[in-house]
């Protein structure tokens, strides 16, 4: 009967397994499809929308050879057809050497020599003596302005100097370094549940009860001990194998065999063949894990990339901060010695109001000075706090002196190229790529768990009883004593609503996370383009900003130089050119120091900073 049973039951349970089987397969490489076409679509949207920025108009379709040239040094794609790039340049003819650029906004450790050439220029070129003595009494009251600047400890560091530090000291580096190694340890321990389990038992017990008949045991003492191995399968199958031996003693008079040794070897498998079958749902958790790991992988990989842009941010903001001061040394020092020279005028022709308001400019300047100099010390702490170096410690009082210069140089952007870059290397979109796919592992263990339970178990034992231990296991070694039972155990909640709604749960968050990428990526093109036109900006801001610095300051020494007679009014407008030209200077450095961070904000708004500072991140975890 149970063999009939068997025959009949098996077509109906193979039948099942197969469609279950096939019906998470189908859905799975649906899901698959679905997200491959989205992607597809939306490369496909920015392609065509750049052609139809790129079309050439009529009677220009022709381009010449230095055009072509340009392009292919400025795309990133070398299999991408022919096609006009989006290049952010400006004539290099019309641009400053960087020489002119920064001797007007040097460093302060270069000041005592810039005030010497300065002077000397104006000796060259100024023909009143007043001119050139008024200038040297400016370089004179600098000198007290830098020599109160200037500290004894000092340190230059390069840019690639404070990289390598951060790299190796940042605490948030640091902290965040631990995450894909703490990632890993869920692998393994989700791998775990895989491994075979070895067990032992022992048992022991002794009764002593009163009887209302014979055929009762009175008294009995009882002991076993079983040992074996249990283990997980892929597939959801439970093995486990043990040898067990008991002792039974009684003073049932019927018991012929007292005490009796009974040894037992017992093999039994259950698998699933619906809710808990197949790799998928069963290697889930791992799957789980090593998608966990990745991610943990990529959010080190953004936090080392924002560390360094921070890094590289305050480097050139601690260059704008110390050449600011420089600009100040110079502005106060001309408005002392404007001061000076409408002091020794108030016994002639100058007036009360006109001295004070010489000495209102005179001391505001001062102010700025010394505020510049506490912009420096806060610059100075922001880079030590992120360099976290134990040997610039931030109770120290130590000047850091940048030995890079900006750059002024053109950069040939192709931005169409840039975003495809910025799609490919952002670790925030393969952060939310990963965490679909870590979505869909769920919603397909969650699918699983909404068939019903349908488990397969078949046991087999061998047994031999003796009245010693030893015969006991010599009868079982015999294999003359076998038996062995078939069962299939089927369950399913009515309504099935929890299973149900795990699914529901499971869909809609997967369906959060395919809109969670779409954001992400708008997110990166929208900061890439604005990268982009923040470089240009700065670029073409350099040249026109230059032209007014040198215009203010040709107005100065023009109108110091044609002037014949020092009135008051004379030394107001004087105040006016000064203040003029060191706005734009100021001005000039502005945008040098955005343009410098705004490379490196277009190479994170990229992915590539890393490159970019030559950072290589290798963890071996990571082959996995």
């Amino acid at each position: 009967m149970l063999k009939k049973a068997g025959v009949w039951m098996w077509p109906a349970l193979s039948a099942a397994l197969v469609g279950g089987v096939v019906l998470l397969w189908s859905t799975a490489r649906a899901d698959e499809r679905e997200l491959a076409e989205e992607m597809a679509r939306y490369r496909q949207r920015m392609i065509d929308e750049h052609e139809q920025e790129t079309q050439p108009a009529a009677g220009n379709l022709a381009r010449s050879d230095q055009d072509e040239k340009l392009i292919q040094l400025a795309g990133s794609q070398a299999e991408e057809t022919r096609r006009a790039a989006l290049l952010v340049q400006t004539d290099a003819e019309q641009q400053p050497t960087p020489s002119a650029v920064f001797a007007q906004v040097p460093d302060p450790k270069d000041a005592r020599q810039v005030l010497a050439e300065r002077l000397r220029k104006i000796e060259q070129t100024a023909f009143e003596p007043r001119v050139v003595n008024q200038y040297r009494r400016v370089v004179e009251k600098a000198q007290e302005y830098i020599d109160e600047f200037d500290r004894p400890n000092e340190v230059e560091l390069s840019l690639a100097e404070c990289i390598r530090r951060a790299l190796e000291h940042n605490y948030s580096i640091r902290i965040e370094s631990f995450t894909p190694a703490i990632s890993q340890t869920g692998l393994v321990e989700a791998e775990a549940a895989f491994d075979a389990v070895f067990f032992l038992d022992w048992t022991n017990s002794k009764q002593d009860r009163q009887t209302g008949t014979q055929l009762l045991s009175s008294q009995s003492d009882f002991g076993s001990a079983q040992g074996g191995i249990r283990k997980l399968f892929p597939t959801g199958m439970q093995a486990q194998v043990s040898l067990s031996q008991s002792r039974t003693f009684s003073n049932f008079q019927f018991q012929t065999v007292n005490p009796s040794y009974e040894t037992k070897f017992t093999a039994s498998f259950t698998q699933p063949l619906l809710r808990g079958f197949g790799l998928d749902y069963n290697r889930a958790a791992i799957n789980i894990a090593r998608t966990d790991t990745r991610i943990g992988r990529e959010v080190f990989i953004q936090q080392v990339r924002d560390q360094l842009l921070a890094v590289e941010q305050a480097y050139w903001q601690l260059v704008m901060a110390r050449r600011n001061v420089m600009i100040l040394i110079e502005t106060t020092a001309q408005n002392w010695v404007t001061f000076k020279s409408m002091e020794e005028r108030l016994e002639h022709d100058a007036t009360p109001v006109e001295w004070n308001n010489s000495k209102s400019q005179w001391q505001s300047r001062v102010v700025e000075f010394i505020e510049a100099v506490k912009n420096v010390r806060d610059a100075e702490d922001r880079l030590k706090n992120l360099l976290n170096d134990p040997d610039l410690p931030l109770s120290r009082d130590i000047e850091i002196i940048p030995t890079d210069e900006p750059l002024v140089t053109p950069i040939a952007v192709d931005q169409f190229a840039e975003v495809r870059t910025a799609l490919d290397k952002r670790s925030e979109i393969r952060q939310a790529r990963l965490a679909i796919e870590k979505a869909r592992i769920q919603t397909q263990r969650a699918k699983n768990e909404t068939l019903p339970k349908l488990d397969l178990t078949f046991q087999y034992d061998v047994q031999g009883l003796s009245i010693n231990g030893g015969g006991s296991f010599d009868e079982m070694t015999t294999n003359r004593y076998r038996s062995y039972s078939v069962s299939v155990q089927f369950s399913y909640p009515l309504g099935n609503r929890a299973p149900q709604a795990r699914y529901r749960r499971a869909r809609l968050q997967e369906h959060r996370a395919l809109v969670q990428l779409r954001r992400v990526i708008d997110a990166v093109v929208e900061e890439v383009n604005g990268a982009v036109r923040q470089m240009s900006v700065r670029y073409r801001q350099i040249a026109p900003q230059f032209s007014a610095v040198m215009a203010a300051e040709g107005n100065l020494r023009a109108f110091q130089a044609r002037v014949e007679q020092v009135s008051p009014n004379y030394l107001q407008t004087e105040l006016q050119a000064i203040e003029q030209l060191a706005n734009t200077r100021r001005r000039l450095l502005q945008v040098l120091v955005d343009y410098n961070i705004t490379i490196a904000q277009l190479e994170k708004a990229k992915g590539t900073l890393l490159e970019y500072d030559n950072v290589v991140i290798t963890d071996p975890l990571a082959r996995r």
